[in-house]
């Protein structure tokens, strides 16, 4: 069964405070959900974010529409305020029965010590369902005001990474979601990895997480079985140190997660990692309020707080983790030359007849065999960081 409220036992007593002094200044009408302020000012603002969320999703905004533009009109205000850059990226795509795509990205980098880049992407449109309007609160909507959150933290702080943030368009589903039509879905992602597979832009990815449908009020971030193991389990302990291990339940069974980060993990780039609650008002997806109960009045703020924390708190531990490994990579050996070694003769091959070993089907194929969700016991390699 889920648990409401992943933050209730942890907020501090002076956000509380805060809240009660916000509820006094708005003239008596008390907002739908407390104020909580952040710890510090560099901290993630489950405010701030809420607000963003709030305004993105205050009507529909379906792929190529006026509310996808005025969406991409907040997002870069919104950087700027924090004194963020904002790049428009165009790609297309080919439809079955819509015809070519005109799809506008927005692009957003955080320069750091080094070139090579930790990616983080969400949708920001809604995506678009025959017989009524879709406003796309938590699919569509959540990801994006937790980005911009994320940037602005993120801007405030010593990165030794570049981190590049982009808000895409075309991850939503058009017309029925039916038969062919169901693969009228990510298509941002997938030109934009096609793009960047073409210029040579992946190259220097070290990490890549896709954000998505992170307010549900009753929050339970899958684990999914084609993230990278290491990677995706930086979370899970972040969420841990940070009290929040119902919103990143370790005990939660493997789950098969296709969003944003698919697209790029086909192309290559192994270091994915998919954030996103699957079920969306229940236990089972896609969740009884996927479509048209997809409304901030079924979101939570204390969900989406939650999640801020933890992309926060898990992209700066993996970060300085891979900072250490590439610090003790460049180090010169102290070992004299002399001294080291000599390789060893290869192996006797094997027999011709005899059959090599079947290779696994993917970075994680044994947790998506692992009966019952049960954790594999053998660890990534660390060369696989």
């Amino acid at each position: 069964m889920k648990h409401r409220n992943p933050l209730g036992s942890v907020l501090p007593l002076r956000r509380a405070l805060a809240a009660a002094a916000l509820g006094l200044a708005a003239c008596g009408s008390p907002p739908t959900e407390p104020e909580a302020a952040p710890d510090e000012p560099g901290d993630f603002s489950g405010a701030l974010a809420w607000s963003e969320l709030e305004q993105l999703a205050e009507s529909p905004r379906p792929l190529g529409s006026d509310g996808a533009a005025a969406a991409r009109d907040l997002i870069t205000k919104r950087l700027a305020a924090s004194g963020i850059a904002v790049e428009t990226l165009s790609t297309t795509a080919e439809s079955k029965g819509f015809g070519p795509l005109a799809l506008t990205h927005l692009v957003a980098v955080l320069p750091g010590a080094s070139a090579d880049r930790i990616v983080l992407v969400a949708p920001y449109d809604s995506g678009s369902y025959d017989g009524y309007s879709f406003v796309g609160a938590n699919d569509g909507a959540s990801g994006a005001a937790l980005l911009l959150e994320v940037a602005r933290v993120l801007a405030g702080r010593s990165l030794p990474y570049t981190v590049e943030l982009v808000w895409l368009e075309g991850e939503g589903r058009l017309g029925h979601g039916n038969g062919d039509e169901r693969e009228l879905r990510w298509l941002g992602s997938r030109g934009l990895a096609e793009r960047w597979a073409e210029t040579g832009h992946l190259t220097g990815i070290r990490l890549l997480v896709s954000f998505n449908r992170v307010c549900d009020a009753d929050l339970h971030v899958a684990r999914d079985s084609g993230s990278h193991r290491e990677f995706r389990e930086s979370f899970w302990k972040a969420a841990h140190r940070l009290g929040l291990g119902d919103a990143f339940s370790p005990s939660r069974g493997y789950e098969s997660v296709t969003s944003s980060q698919v697209a790029f993990r086909e192309r290559g780039v192994r270091q994915v990692v998919a954030i996103e609650d699957t079920a969306f008002g229940s236990d089972e997806t896609p969740g009884r309020y996927a479509g048209k109960g997809d409304v901030i009045a079924h979101c939570s703020r204390d969900s989406l707080t939650a999640v801020g924390r933890v992309a926060v708190e898990a992209v700066e531990s993996i970060s300085a983790q891979l900072a250490k490994i590439d610090r003790f990579a460049r180090m010169p050996s102290a070992e004299p030359e002399t001294n080291r070694r000599k390789p060893e003769a290869p192996l006797e091959p094997e027999a011709e007849n005899a059959a090599p070993p079947p290779a696994p089907a993917g970075e994680n194929a044994a947790e998506a065999s692992t009966p019952g969700g049960a954790s594999p016991e053998a660890p990534d390699a660390a060369g696989s960081l």
